[in-house]
């Protein structure tokens, strides 16, 4: 696995998970809550998401992810994955109306489907 290295209050360098930029779709929910909402993830490792919301959360807010990961590995077709996380951090993006970039935390994973063999 790629890394890099994170100063951490500028003390410590801890190793980073290597992202990976996406621009897909995805949609989310808060803990709790039944309506799905739709984003678009910027950029995903194994360890967290970085999203574009409609609305900003509060930190350490509970959230559903679902997407499709738009690859093929191994002669399989693309996949949908439901995430379960945490939100980390919620800032405004630049130029935008309203929107935000909302980082989660992974918790847990399940996957929900293939679309079959190719």
């Amino acid at each position: 696995m790629d890394t890099a290295l994170v100063t951490s209050g500028g003390l410590q360098q801890i190793p980073r998970a290597r992202r990976y930029g996406l621009g897909t779709s995805i949609r989310y929910r808060v803990g709790g809550e039944n309506v799905w909402r739709e984003g678009t993830i910027v950029n995903i490792s194994v360890s967290g998401v970085l999203l574009v919301a409609q609305k900003a959360l509060e930190v350490n807010t509970s959230i559903e992810m679902r997407f499709v990961l738009p690859i093929e590995l191994q002669g399989e077709s693309a996949a949908e994955l439901l995430y379960r996380g945490v939100i980390v951090r919620c800032f405004p993006t630049e130029g935008s109306g309203g929107e935000v970039k909302v980082a989660a935390k992974f918790v847990s994973s399940r996957f929900l489907r293939q679309s079959g063999r190719k």
